[in-house]
């Protein structure tokens, strides 16, 4: 990316959006960062951002964050640029009135801002369960996967998958991009799901069934890289798949154990079986709502998420760490917040 590029980043205090800032402040953009008046910004500490207050469902405030950040690009001599990387991630029914407004409703309107102020490249931070999910557990899908998953009725996958279709339809107005991270796994300021998973199974006095579904793990810092390569190298229109590598969730539970010295065999429950598990905890869910596991997730555990990186390490020349090296890493970050033992 070359030096004096101004872009606006979405999200930009969340998980991801706060490594995002930091890679493109460290390669020399003008970080512009739209972030809700209430959300915490300590996870950009140490990052030259100008901040812009505002919200994905309100358009007054999108638009004038675009038009500032357009008018600083013009006075450069240099295209105005914008990560979206802010969305709503929950799997509660209750919130997919919210997920339609946020995560289409909210990207509807910034497209619409970044058109009208001439914004050149767009990058649009999706998901892998946008792409859907393999068929068993030795197979992988690419980008040009036929989408299976509205079968699963979960408001989170059909508003990515909606919020990635209003892009791609837009570049021939934008210069749009598409990267679709897997599972990420990182520090996080506020909890993730990831943090959340690894602090259950650290916590586990027993080791606990494992989910017949798989999952494509990252790193976080290799997903913020693998943006920025998105914006100064990807080709208009496409899709990029961010994910390191493919296991079974029980594998992932051995790792984990494995890395926290603890030494156990983890017993996969049939997909049969786990169909009943997430029918009862549906049933539970609607009498008394689960804190952490929602059942919606418990769902997707048991879906094959597994995917093929070849076109962003060769296109875009993207080099994640391996993922043993992450997780080692997350837990060491997570024991020195005594977030677990």
């Amino acid at each position: 990316m070359s030096s004096g590029s101004v872009v606006l980043l979405t999200g930009a205090t969340g998980f991801v959006g706060a490594h995002v800032a930091r890679v493109l402040d460290e390669r020399g953009a003008d970080v512009h960062a739209f972030v809700r008046p209430t959300s915490r910004r300590e996870a950009l500490d140490g990052v030259r951002a100008t901040w812009h207050a505002g919200d994905l469902e309100d358009a007054a405030s999108i638009d004038a964050a675009a038009h500032a950040v357009a008018r600083v690009a013009r006075e450069r001599g240099v295209a105005s640029r914008l990560v979206h990387a802010a969305a709503l991630i929950s799997y509660r029914p209750s919130d997919a009135a919210r997920s339609e407004a946020i995560n289409v409703g909210g990207t509807a309107r910034i497209l619409d801002a970044c058109v009208a102020h001439g914004f050149g490249r767009v990058v649009f931070v999706s998901s892998v369960v946008a792409v859907g999910q393999a068929s068993d557990a030795k197979s992988m899908l690419d980008e040009d996967a036929t989408y299976n998953g509205a079968r699963l009725g979960s408001a989170y996958v059909s508003t990515k998958r909606a919020a990635e279709e209003l892009v791609l339809a837009r570049r021939a107005e934008l210069d749009v991009v598409v990267v679709n991270p897997g599972a990420i796994f990182g520090a996080a300021l506020e909890p993730s799901n990831t943090t959340r998973f690894l602090r259950s199974v650290a916590s586990s006095r027993i080791v606990p069934p494992s989910p017949p579904g798989s999952l494509s793990v990252v790193g976080v810092e290799d997903v913020a890289e693998g943006i920025a390569l998105g914006l100064e190298r990807g080709a208009r229109g496409r899709r990029y798949l961010l994910t390191e590598s493919n296991w079974r969730v029980g594998e992932l539970f051995a790792l984990v154990l494995n890395a926290l010295g603890r030494r156990a065999r983890t017993i996969r429950v049939p997909r049969p079986i786990w169909r009943g598990v997430v029918g009862f905890a549906r049933a539970i869910d609607r009498l008394r709502p689960f804190e952490v596991a929602a059942p919606e997730a418990l769902h997707l555990l048991g879906e094959h998420y597994r995917f093929d990186s070849r076109r962003a390490r060769e296109e875009l020349g993207w080099s994640p760490r391996p993922f043993p090296e992450v997780l080692a890493r997350t837990l060491e970050w997570m024991r020195s917040r005594e977030l677990i033992a």
